[in-house]
C-alpha cells in the first residue's frame, strides 16, 4: 500500500514538472523579439563630380519599416533618390525608389533627405519580399545608395550600405527574465546575434 501511494505521489510530481516545463516552452516560444539595426554608405562622386553625401538607414517598428536620411553637397539637378541591388550580372537593378527630383530637397550646395519605407515599397528583384531580405542583401554587400542628376543619370553619387555598430536583438519574456543579445548581429536569411 506505502509503495502503491509512493507511486501516485511520484507520478503526481513527474506530471506537474511536465507541465511546468510545457507552459515555459510556450512561453519562451511566444517572447517578443526586438530587432533593429543602423546601416550607412558613404556617397562617393562619379568621375566629374564633386558632390559628396552620406547615407543612413535604420530599422523601425521591429523591422518592419526602414527610416532613411541622407545629406549631400555640391550636386546638381537632382532627378532621383534610389537604392539598388548588384545581381552579379554587372547591371543593379532598382529596389526602394525614395524620391523623384520634385520632392527631393538635395540640390544645390546642401541639402537633406527623411523618410520611411516598408516591404510594400520594395520593387525589381525584392518586390513581394520582406525587408529581412534587404537587410541581408545589405550584409551580402550588393545595396547600393545612389543619388542621380539630369547630368549623372546613373548617379553622381552613390555608395555601398554597410551594417553600423547598433545592432542589436532581444527578447523580453513574458515569465519574468529578460534577455538581450549584444551589438553584433548579422542577418542572413535567418537573423542570428552573437
Amino acid at each position: 500500500m506505502i509503495l502503491r501511494n509512493f507511486r501516485v505521489v511520484q507520478a503526481s510530481v513527474i506530471s506537474a514538472l511536465l507541465l511546468v516545463s510545457a507552459i515555459y516552452i510556450i512561453q519562451w516560444s511566444n517572447a517578443q523579439v526586438k530587432v533593429t539595426g543602423t546601416f550607412s554608405a558613404v556617397l562617393m562622386p562619379s568621375n566629374g563630380s564633386k558632390a559628396t553625401g552620406k547615407a543612413a538607414l535604420e530599422l523601425q517598428d521591429n523591422g518592419k519599416k526602414v527610416k532613411y536620411d541622407v545629406n549631400a553637397s555640391g550636386l546638381g539637378n537632382v532627378s532621383g533618390v534610389t537604392i539598388s541591388q548588384e545581381t552579379g550580372t554587372g547591371r543593379a537593378p532598382d529596389v526602394v525608389a525614395l524620391k523623384q527630383a520634385s520632392q527631393s530637397g538635395l540640390g544645390g550646395a546642401k541639402g537633406s533627405l527623411s523618410g520611411t519605407f516598408t516591404k510594400s515599397d520594395l520593387i525589381g528583384p525584392l518586390k513581394d519580399k520582406d525587408i529581412s531580405d534587404f537587410v541581408k542583401a545589405i550584409n551580402d554587400g550588393k545595396i547600393i545608395f545612389r543619388v542621380s542628376t539630369t547630368a549623372f543619370p546613373l548617379g553622381e553619387i552613390a555608395g555601398n550600405m554597410t551594417a553600423g555598430s547598433n545592432m542589436t536583438a532581444g527578447s523580453n519574456m513574458t515569465a519574468g527574465s529578460n534577455m538581450t543579445a549584444g551589438s553584433n548581429m548579422t542577418a542572413g536569411s535567418n537573423m542570428t546575434a552573437g
